[in-house]
């Protein structure tokens, strides 16, 4: 299975603010078997908006969507969202006394504008945002997946990804394991490592994937492996990892994660 993540907002486009959500969203998916196929950003434009969602839910199964769920006139992914899946927004009593309640403790009025968040589309999964004020929004897709819509404030974000999301796609979907394993080396350029490891690398099973990841004085090496059983694979991983300190063990200087 896998998905697109799309972050929405000006902000990302111009610079102004570092999009961690995507990283974020991505490691979650890793964590539960979904690969990511594509990151995408754009900006606040309906036309832009409807183009990428409707190629993500032609091209991936799961796409998740952050930003654009504000209460102001710039946040339209709530609105254009409704348009495309061809439904009128409701008010949702629960999710306007939470946002009321909330504010309140806050200090902060409730305004039509705050109440106007509260409105969401009758066809979708609402997300219960237990840390804002705006809700989260699971639609499901016409070939048999879903899209997922959240808010960009980051740590809103975290917790409905941790909270709503994984807990619904692990019961929805049958997912495999994906397993990254990487080892670190220093003291050898990554062309000289590589044609250390030439012969090691050429009888790697097919279903490992060998990637190079040069740093100042370091190279990472990571394997990874997709649509697997977790723990035979990592088994699997530590033992061709073995096989490498016979032949640059000297290099090796420790692992992530």
């Amino acid at each position: 299975m896998n998905a697109t993540i799309i972050t929405i907002g000006d902000e990302i486009l111009i610079g102004q603010i570092v999009d961690t959500n995507s990283v974020s969203i991505a490691k979650h998916l890793n964590n539960i078997g979904i690969t990511v196929a594509q990151k995408l950003s754009i900006g606040d434009a309906k036309d832009v908006i409807v183009e990428s969602l409707t190629k993500a839910m032609t091209t991936t199964d799961v796409v998740i969507v952050t930003g654009g769920l504000g209460p102001t006139k710039d946040d339209i992914t709530k609105y254009t969202l409704a348009q495309m899946f061809d439904s009128e927004l409701e008010y949702n009593a629960t999710e306007g006394e939470h946002i009321r309640a909330l504010l309140e403790r806050r200090g902060i009025p409730f305004t039509e504008l705050n109440r106007g968040q509260a409105m969401l589309p009758k066809c979708c999964t609402v997300l219960h945002n237990a840390h804002g004020t705006a809700p989260g929004m699971w639609f499901d897709t016409p070939r048999g997946g879903a899209l997922v819509s959240l808010p960009g404030v980051p740590f809103e974000m975290e917790h409905l990804m941790a909270d709503e999301v994984i807990p619904r796609l692990k019961e929805r979907y049958k997912l495999s394991s994906i397993v990254h394993s990487t080892l670190i080396t220093r003291g050898i350029p990554e062309s000289l490592l590589a044609e250390r490891i030439e012969g090691w690398e050429d009888a790697l099973p097919e279903w490992l994937h060998l990637a190079y990841l040069p740093a100042p004085n370091v190279v990472r090496l990571r394997l990874s492996a997709y649509d697997v059983e977790g723990e035979a694979t990592e088994a699997e991983i530590t033992a061709e990892f073995d096989t490498l300190h016979t032949i640059i063990g000297d290099n090796i200087v420790g692992y992530e994660g």
